[in-house]
């Protein structure tokens, strides 16, 4: 049973959320633009190494956790994430500002910046910027 204090958490996070959400002029991703974009992630999770966000509320990244046993068969993920980042916290698709794919995974290890970035073209159309060092996909503008 849910507590009020579990309740009023919900209703202070929501508040949060569009708060955050309201100082974008434009929202780019849908939740099933992300359902399309995280199974792909997850089928080519050999090639999508590392993938860090940045949250709409704060400046602070994260680092989300996709692999070929990230499953999507209950109803939370067509909204959400539930644990499958670094911040071990609830995570909404619509929170995210911007995912970042980095270059460099390790000093031995490098991600191929233009095969993700083809892999995701595949998915659809997002709004991509890319530089040496690393392939943000960006949310809101």
């Amino acid at each position: 049973m849910r507590t009020k204090k579990a309740f009023r958490h919900d209703g202070l996070k929501i508040n949060e959320i569009e708060n955050s959400i309201s100082k974008f002029s434009q929202q780019l991703m849908s939740n099933s633009k992300w359902i399309r974009l995280i199974e792909q992630i997850v089928v080519h999770n050999n090639e999508i190494m590392k993938i860090e966000f940045k949250k709409i509320q704060n400046d602070r990244i994260g680092e989300l956790y996709l692999n070929e046993e990230s499953i999507f068969e209950f109803d939370y993920w067509q909204s959400a994430f539930e644990g499958n980042n670094s911040f071990n916290e609830w995570l909404e698709y619509r929170e995210i500002e911007y995912l970042i794919f980095p270059k460099i995974i390790n000093p031995s290890t490098n991600q191929d910046l233009n095969r993700i970035s083809a892999i995701i073209k595949n998915v659809g159309e997002f709004d991509l910027e890319l530089d040496e060092n690393e392939l943000k996909l960006i949310c809101y503008k």
